[in-house]
Protein backbone atom coordinates (compact mmCIF):
# COMPACT_ATOMS: atom_id res chain seq x y z
CA UNK A 1 0.00 0.00 0.00
CA UNK A 2 3.09 2.28 0.84
CA UNK A 3 4.43 2.03 -2.89
CA UNK A 4 1.10 2.83 -4.42
CA UNK A 5 0.91 6.25 -2.37
CA UNK A 6 4.38 6.89 -3.27
CA UNK A 7 3.95 6.02 -6.93
CA UNK A 8 1.06 8.27 -6.90
CA UNK A 9 2.88 10.94 -5.19
CA UNK A 10 6.05 11.03 -7.69
CA UNK A 11 3.23 11.41 -10.74
CA UNK A 12 1.49 14.23 -9.18
CA UNK A 13 5.00 15.57 -8.50
CA UNK A 14 5.97 14.74 -12.39
CA UNK A 15 2.67 16.17 -13.53
CA UNK A 16 3.03 19.41 -11.92
CA UNK A 17 6.18 20.10 -12.86
CA UNK A 18 5.34 19.28 -16.73
CA UNK A 19 2.58 22.20 -16.48
CA UNK A 20 4.60 24.46 -14.75
CA UNK A 21 7.08 23.95 -17.35
CA UNK A 22 4.51 25.78 -20.52
CA UNK A 23 5.90 28.78 -21.00
CA UNK A 24 2.97 31.27 -22.23
CA UNK A 25 2.52 34.59 -23.53
CA UNK A 26 0.66 36.08 -20.80
CA UNK A 27 -1.92 39.02 -21.78
CA UNK A 28 -4.06 39.95 -19.48
CA UNK A 29 -7.93 38.70 -18.59
CA UNK A 30 -9.64 41.88 -20.72
CA UNK A 31 -7.31 41.30 -23.74
CA UNK A 32 -8.41 37.16 -23.37
CA UNK A 33 -11.91 37.82 -23.57
CA UNK A 34 -11.71 40.61 -26.09
CA UNK A 35 -9.60 37.39 -28.22
CA UNK A 36 -11.85 37.31 -31.57
CA UNK A 37 -13.10 34.21 -33.61
CA UNK A 38 -14.60 35.45 -36.82
CA UNK A 39 -14.80 38.59 -35.42
CA UNK A 40 -16.63 37.15 -32.57
CA UNK A 41 -15.47 38.16 -28.81
CA UNK A 42 -13.87 35.26 -27.01
CA UNK A 43 -16.47 36.71 -24.01
CA UNK A 44 -19.44 36.39 -26.16
CA UNK A 45 -19.11 33.13 -27.09
CA UNK A 46 -18.80 31.86 -23.66
CA UNK A 47 -21.85 34.09 -22.34
CA UNK A 48 -23.77 31.84 -24.56
CA UNK A 49 -23.57 28.67 -22.21
CA UNK A 50 -24.00 26.78 -25.36
CA UNK A 51 -27.78 27.71 -25.61
CA UNK A 52 -28.50 26.65 -29.46
CA UNK A 53 -30.24 30.08 -30.01
CA UNK A 54 -27.18 32.70 -28.59
CA UNK A 55 -24.79 30.47 -30.44
CA UNK A 56 -26.89 30.70 -34.16
CA UNK A 57 -27.22 35.15 -33.35
CA UNK A 58 -23.43 34.88 -33.16
CA UNK A 59 -22.48 32.75 -36.13
CA UNK A 60 -25.60 31.74 -37.63
CA UNK A 61 -26.53 28.33 -38.15
CA UNK A 62 -24.16 24.97 -37.45
CA UNK A 63 -23.27 22.48 -40.25
CA UNK A 64 -23.72 20.33 -37.60
CA UNK A 65 -24.73 19.98 -34.20
CA UNK A 66 -24.07 16.97 -31.60
CA UNK A 67 -25.60 16.92 -27.94
CA UNK A 68 -25.12 14.44 -24.96
CA UNK A 69 -28.06 14.23 -22.93
CA UNK A 70 -27.50 12.95 -19.04
CA UNK A 71 -30.40 10.51 -18.38
CA UNK A 72 -29.73 10.61 -14.74
CA UNK A 73 -30.54 14.11 -14.61
CA UNK A 74 -33.81 14.48 -16.64
CA UNK A 75 -32.02 14.16 -19.85
CA UNK A 76 -30.48 17.99 -19.23
CA UNK A 77 -27.76 18.83 -21.64
CA UNK A 78 -24.42 17.43 -20.62
CA UNK A 79 -22.40 18.43 -23.54
CA UNK A 80 -22.94 20.43 -26.81
CA UNK A 81 -20.44 20.54 -29.79
CA UNK A 82 -21.13 22.97 -32.88
CA UNK A 83 -19.20 22.57 -36.14
CA UNK A 84 -18.86 25.36 -38.82
CA UNK A 85 -17.40 25.72 -41.66
CA UNK A 86 -13.76 26.67 -40.32
CA UNK A 87 -14.38 26.03 -36.89
CA UNK A 88 -16.13 24.03 -34.13
CA UNK A 89 -16.44 24.06 -30.94
CA UNK A 90 -17.80 22.53 -27.37
CA UNK A 91 -19.60 23.40 -24.41
CA UNK A 92 -19.50 20.88 -21.43
CA UNK A 93 -22.04 21.35 -18.19
CA UNK A 94 -22.63 25.08 -20.19
CA UNK A 95 -18.93 26.21 -19.85
CA UNK A 96 -16.94 26.29 -22.99
CA UNK A 97 -14.24 23.54 -23.20
CA UNK A 98 -12.55 24.13 -26.42
CA UNK A 99 -12.44 25.17 -29.83
CA UNK A 100 -10.45 24.56 -32.65
CA UNK A 101 -9.87 26.29 -36.18
CA UNK A 102 -9.86 23.83 -38.71
CA UNK A 103 -9.04 25.95 -42.04
CA UNK A 104 -8.06 29.04 -43.23
CA UNK A 105 -11.82 30.02 -43.58
CA UNK A 106 -11.84 31.02 -40.04
CA UNK A 107 -9.49 33.10 -37.71
CA UNK A 108 -8.33 33.95 -34.78
CA UNK A 109 -7.44 37.77 -33.49
CA UNK A 110 -5.17 38.17 -30.71
CA UNK A 111 -4.17 41.88 -29.40
CA UNK A 112 -5.19 43.29 -32.25
CA UNK A 113 -3.37 40.56 -34.89
CA UNK A 114 -5.38 38.32 -37.45
CA UNK A 115 -4.16 34.71 -37.74
CA UNK A 116 -5.39 31.83 -39.12
CA UNK A 117 -4.21 28.57 -40.77
CA UNK A 118 -1.81 28.74 -43.13
CA UNK A 119 0.14 32.16 -41.84
CA UNK A 120 3.39 32.61 -40.37
CA UNK A 121 3.79 33.13 -36.95
CA UNK A 122 5.95 36.00 -37.76
CA UNK A 123 2.94 37.63 -38.12
CA UNK A 124 2.15 37.32 -34.25
CA UNK A 125 5.28 39.50 -33.72
CA UNK A 126 8.79 39.53 -32.79
CA UNK A 127 8.13 39.07 -28.99
CA UNK A 128 5.86 35.67 -29.28
CA UNK A 129 7.48 33.48 -26.35
CA UNK A 130 7.45 29.88 -27.65
CA UNK A 131 6.81 26.67 -25.14
CA UNK A 132 8.50 24.11 -25.52
CA UNK A 133 6.44 20.86 -26.16
CA UNK A 134 6.85 17.56 -24.59
CA UNK A 135 7.30 15.89 -28.57
CA UNK A 136 10.19 18.56 -28.44
CA UNK A 137 8.70 20.77 -30.92
CA UNK A 138 7.19 24.55 -30.16
CA UNK A 139 3.82 26.33 -30.23
CA UNK A 140 2.72 29.40 -28.78
CA UNK A 141 0.63 29.84 -25.54
CA UNK A 142 -2.08 32.56 -24.42
CA UNK A 143 -2.98 32.71 -20.89
CA UNK A 144 -4.40 35.58 -18.82
CA UNK A 145 -2.04 34.50 -15.83
CA UNK A 146 0.82 31.95 -14.85
CA UNK A 147 -0.05 28.16 -14.43
CA UNK A 148 -4.42 29.33 -15.96
CA UNK A 149 -6.00 26.07 -16.36
CA UNK A 150 -7.25 27.57 -19.73
CA UNK A 151 -5.12 28.66 -22.58
CA UNK A 152 -5.07 29.52 -26.19
CA UNK A 153 -2.86 27.17 -28.43
CA UNK A 154 -1.41 28.09 -31.93
CA UNK A 155 0.55 24.95 -33.58
CA UNK A 156 2.68 25.37 -36.32
CA UNK A 157 4.89 23.49 -39.09
CA UNK A 158 8.80 23.75 -37.16
CA UNK A 159 10.77 23.95 -40.46
CA UNK A 160 7.88 26.33 -42.63
CA UNK A 161 6.58 28.24 -39.52
CA UNK A 162 3.37 28.24 -40.88
CA UNK A 163 0.63 27.82 -38.24
CA UNK A 164 -1.44 24.52 -38.98
CA UNK A 165 -3.64 24.21 -35.93
CA UNK A 166 -5.38 26.94 -33.49
CA UNK A 167 -7.53 26.16 -30.67
CA UNK A 168 -8.58 26.93 -27.09
CA UNK A 169 -8.64 24.25 -24.24
CA UNK A 170 -10.45 24.69 -20.55
CA UNK A 171 -8.67 21.73 -18.33
CA UNK A 172 -10.80 22.41 -15.06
Amino acid sequence: MKSIRSITIVLLLLLTSVAQCQTANIITPREFDNIEINGVKFIDIKNTLGEQNAVGSLFGAAIKIEKDDDPIYGGAILSIDFYYDGFDFSFYEKELSSFDITNNKSNITIQGVTVTIGDNISDLGRNVIFNNDNDGSKSILYQYCNGCNDYIYIDFDQVTKKITEIGYIDQT
